[in-house]
């Protein structure tokens, strides 16, 4: 069965280009719908979706939206349009890939259809702006969208443009018939966040979960990775959470590099999936290189990661404001939470003889979800003090079983 791309593009400034990406695409032997997101001028290819059926899909007419005179507005509703129609394509299982070619509005357009697609459906956008010192996050968001660089401004067919729209075109096609769609998880999944520092514990604890039946998905704790879990929370993907590395929270909290986002913990706990939550890493905020550390903070313990990336040791009362966010966040789930504290410390640089051990900075973690505790006499929270370090393999087994057991436990009361 052939595979359908789907093809987003300006079709009044764009049509030679896209022209030619269409003709790509169907030489390798897929299928292709072409939607045209175009506005004021005349399109210079067919499109099998035109523009009047994507402003009509969000109630307006292209008409009526030419006749506001507001470029923003007009960008807005075609970019929820073309969002809309390509979830309907889908939804009638249409879609096996989708491609767009643009510059900053194209590429913001098109890349906000990819991102309404799940995980798995092949995305790739060509930009002018995949390059040099740009912000792909606004672009990316949490999906698998794979952005290649232009490298010649989409003006036109040239040496450049013709052989890196080939190669866009071998990509999405490429992508399409590899995809399994036959590739069915009847396992119970487990989403787990990992830093560097905590490897050992994850690794250990992902084998331990395996053993028990569940797979296991591992993100890191770069702050988008926690988003990325939560979604799939929400699509009900995940059975089980072991929030391994929380550090994107400290981040958040105290301006560093990998802030974790604004809802962060509100997801699981609505749903009341069980948690086990470990301050791993959350010893730490995260600042660039050495000269980025605030001047407050250079005589704290620290670490030069590497060039970009310098390991700050949060004190005590930034701990407890970490533990009091997770208490807060969590204490009403409507599911089992269990906070586990290593008191032998939190990462790989923070342990006896370590470059950030500081065990009386650490404690402010633990009495700050007791305060909480205190404050509100319905906190749904269990804390567990073990004596062990974060990457000792006994600790990886007991966080391990103990969401098994959060697991179980709601299962069985069902």
């Amino acid at each position: 069965m052939k595979k359908n791309i789907v093809i987003i593009g300006t079709l009044d400034t764009k049509g030679e280009e896209f022209s030619f990406l269409k003709n790509e695409i169907e030489k390798l032997g897929a299928d292709t719908t072409v939607i045209d997101c175009g506005i004021i001028g005349k399109p210079m290819m067919k499109s099998d979706i035109t523009r009047f059926q994507v402003a009509e899909s969000m109630g307006t007419s292209i008409e009526a939206i030419i006749e506001k005179r507001d470029k923003n507005a007009a960008i807005k509703t075609m970019t929820n349009g073309v969002k809309k129609v390509v979830m309907n394509l889908y939804n009638k299982g249409e879609v096996q890939g989708v491609i767009s070619l643009g510059g900053v509005q194209g590429t913001v357009l098109a890349t906000k259809a990819m991102k309404s697609l799940p995980v798995g459906v092949p995305k790739v956008m060509v930009s002018t702006v995949a390059n040099g010192k740009a912000t792909f996050g606004p672009f990316i968001g949490t999906k698998d969208v794979t952005m290649i660089h232009s490298v010649a401004d989409i003006s036109g067919l040239n040496m450049i443009t013709r052989k890196v729209f080939k190669e866009a075109a071998g990509a999405i096609v490429g992508m399409a018939n590899n995809v399994d769609s036959d590739d069915i998880n009847n396992k119970p999944t487990i989403g787990l966040t990992m830093a560097g520092v905590t490897t050992p514990c994850a690794m250990k604890a992902r084998e331990v979960l395996e053993e028990l039946g569940y797979e296991v998905i591992t993100f890191h704790c770069n702050g988008i990775g926690a988003k990325a879990m939560e979604e799939l929370v929400m699509e009900d993907k995940l059975t089980g959470i072991l929030d391994l590395s929380p550090h994107d929270i400290t981040d958040g909290l105290f301006d560093g590099l990998m802030p974790a986002y604004e809802d962060r913990l509100k997801i699981t706990t609505q749903k009341g999936i069980p948690q086990v939550i470990i301050p791993g890493c959350a010893d730490i905020i995260l600042y660039g290189g050495l000269s980025n550390v605030p001047e407050s903070k250079r005589d704290r313990k620290l670490v030069e990661h590497n060039p970009i990336h310098t390991h700050v040791k949060a004190n005590y009362d930034e701990m407890k404001m970490v533990g009091r966010y997770i208490a807060n966040r969590t204490g009403d789930s409507l599911g089992p939470v269990g906070i586990v504290v290593p008191e032998g410390g939190f990462s790989q640089l923070n342990c006896i003889g370590g470059p950030i051990y500081e065990p009386e900075s650490d404690c402010g973690f633990a009495d700050g979800i007791m305060e909480v505790k205190n404050e509100i006499s319905n906190q749904n929270i269990e804390l567990i003090k073990s004596k062990a370090h974060i990457n000792d393999e006994e600790f990886a087994i007991e966080i391990a079983k103990l969401l098994h057991k959060y697991i179980k436990e709601v299962r069985d009361a069902r």
